[in-house]
């Protein structure tokens, strides 16, 4: 069983209508205002799915910086994830700074059958952990059981564009102000899995995954053993950022092949492979309550 964890697509609407939703965002148009951008549809990655043996992926659309369209994205993942309930599953973006109207579109992503949060941007949705209306949102989702989906990167190496400046100490006091909050933290965590070596922030992260998402744009393929060691692989989750071109010198088109090659041949055991490619994401996703 193989489900991806981080995926993004968007709807038919924002595609044909990019410059638009661009007047709209600064933080979309800063990541997807240049038409040669990549944006795929439901069709694109149910056929990449398809070619790749990848049996579901977590479908999250975009850290919108208004409301108002994380509602209307919200509403067309929903409907595509009941059309096709064995192969997608959605999650809801919301706005944290949205207040109360952010909280109301939780509760009706949840009963709506999303299964999760995210991917939500602290900087690119202008929020910090430690807002008032971020720690109210963030402990209905504790509540609920409902994981969320944060984005996080390195805070050292190479540029790119999207690369946010979220301090991994505002993580670690999260996770401390709400340790039953499930959370999933993006790309390996900016490092975090690192600090679990420390015995405090390992009892801490007791509810922390960790997603590959861009992996081998950011690490060598050594980062799946280097991480399992530290944390096991109970808490590894396969995440692709599809349709992201992770190997832009041999690589054309969006495919989920080779990084699942790659990630076969990072030396795991059948046991960590299984737990990473498929079973952790089928425990964590699909025990949210609908």
């Amino acid at each position: 069983m193989i489900i991806d964890s981080h995926t993004h697509i968007f709807s038919p609407e924002v595609i044909a209508q990019r410059e638009r939703y661009a007047s709209r965002d600064a933080f979309f148009a800063h990541l997807y205002g240049r038409p040669r951008a990549r944006m795929v549809g439901a069709d694109e990655i149910l056929a990449a799915m398809d070619a790749a043996g990848v049996d579901g992926a977590v479908l999250a659309g975009w850290a919108w910086q208004d409301n108002a369209v994380c509602v209307e994205q919200n509403t067309w993942l929903m409907d595509l994830a009941r059309r096709h309930p064995h192969r997608l599953l959605a999650l809801v973006t919301v706005q944290p700074n949205a207040g109360q109207a952010a909280r109301r579109e939780l509760h009706r992503g949840i009963a709506g059958g999303a299964v999760g949060v995210g991917e939500l941007n602290a900087e690119g949705q202008n929020f910090r952990l430690d807002d008032a209306e971020f720690l109210a949102l963030a402990r209905e989702m504790a509540a609920l059981g409902v994981p969320l989906l944060l984005h996080t990167n390195e805070p050292v190496g190479h540029a790119y564009p999207g690369k946010g400046k979220l301090p991994l100490a505002d993580v670690y006091a999260l996770i401390q102000a709400l340790p039953d909050l499930k959370l999933v933290l993006g790309h390996w965590g900016g490092g975090f899995p690192f600090y679990e070596l420390m015995p405090e922030v390992r009892a801490a992260a007791r509810n922390i995954f960790y997603d590959s998402a861009a992996s081998p744009l950011l690490y060598s393929q050594d980062i799946f053993r280097v991480v399992v060691g530290i944390v096991g692989s109970e808490r590894v989750l396969y995440g692709s950022d599809f349709p992201l071109i992770l190997y832009p010198k041999r690589q054309r088109e969006p495919s989920f092949v080779p990084f699942l090659d790659e990630i076969r041949g990072a030396g795991l055991t059948a046991d960590e492979l299984a737990n990473i490619l498929g079973n952790n994401a089928s425990r964590l996703w699909r025990s949210t309550p609908v």
